[in-house]
Parts: C-alpha cells; sequence; structure tokens
C-alpha cells in the first residue's frame, strides 16, 4: 500500500483541495400570477355546481357502504352489519337517482 492512501492518514488527502462538483445555479425570479381564491359562496350559488357536490358525496358514500358491507358479509360471516351497509347503499342509490337530473345520461 502506498503511503498516505491509508485511513487513518488523514493529512495526506486534504479536503481543502478538493470540495467536490461545482454547479453554477442560474438566479430567475418567479413569474407572479394572480389566482382566484375559491370559496363556498361559488358552490352555493350555482344550482349545477351544488349538484354536482350532492352526487359526489351520494355516490361516494354509496361505493364505500356497498363495498364494505360486502367485505363484511363475504370474510366475516357479519350479516347483520354488513346487510345493514348494504341496505343503506341501496337507500342511497335510490336517493341519488331520484336527484338525477332530467336529460341527463341514461334516465328519461
Amino acid at each position: 500500500m502506498p503511503e498516505g492512501d491509508g485511513p487513518g492518514d488523514a493529512a495526506a488527502h486534504n479536503p481543502a483541495e478538493y470540495d467536490g462538483p461545482t454547479v453554477d445555479v442560474p438566479s430567475v425570479d418567479p413569474p407572479s400570477v394572480d389566482v382566484p381564491t375559491a370559496s363556498s359562496e361559488t358552490v352555493s350559488d350555482s344550482p349545477i355546481a351544488s349538484l354536482f357536490v350532492l352526487h359526489a358525496i351520494i355516490w361516494n358514500a354509496v361505493l364505500l357502504l356497498s363495498s364494505l358491507g360486502a367485505m363484511l358479509i363475504a370474510f366475516e360471516g357479519n350479516w347483520d352489519l354488513g346487510g345493514s351497509l348494504l341496505g343503506a347503499a341501496g337507500i342511497l342509490t335510490l336517493y341519488g337517482v331520484y336527484r338525477w337530473p332530467e336529460g341527463v345520461g341514461w334516465r328519461p
């Protein structure tokens, strides 16, 4: 082993000689953008937006309740809680179909 290459010979490697690779980072000013903030008034003023929010909540709840109910029945054999969750999903499905806007999609 040549002299000065051992782990105990730190004096032979001067870290001031080499500090690693240098990178020139350009200085860029970020652009300014005016973005309007959303408020709850936007949703409450528009009937279409409020209907969308209603349906998003309803159909997400239907998906959660039906899948959780089916898994409780299939994996745990818990028909009481699983059946109740499936029944709640069925009721929310009927309400979502009832509140579906006329002339949109499959509803006459």
